[in-house]
């Protein structure tokens, strides 16, 4: 069995903690779970929109570089799985508060 060893100091780790943004301002308003999903909606439709114009781009001769275009469709495909799963845990978690007695 090999031994797989991941250098972490090269990895950025974006930290969005409540804590951290109430200790920075008072005055920025926190977003809340609806806004951030909004937002993360916008941004996954986003990603399929360039996606599909990079397609089409590429149908139409207009691409330069096809590496740009495999790599918007990779980033909208993870995406959207990303999405899909975190639709499937929000189900989950309402399913099972749904069937907790009162």
């Amino acid at each position: 069995m090999k031994e797989v060893r991941v250098d972490l100091s090269q990895f950025h780790f974006n930290i969005d903690d409540a804590r951290l943004a109430r200790a920075g301002s008072d005055s920025k308003r926190e977003k809340g779970f609806e806004e951030l999903l909004k937002d993360n909606l916008q941004k996954v439709n986003d990603l399929q929109f360039a996606a599909d114009e990079g397609i089409e781009k590429l149908a139409t001769g207009e691409a330069e570089d096809i590496s740009q275009v495999v790599i918007a469709v990779q980033e909208a495909e993870v995406a959207l799985r990303l999405l899909v799963e975190i639709r499937n845990k929000l189900v989950d978690a309402y399913q099972q508060l749904a069937r907790m007695p009162v």
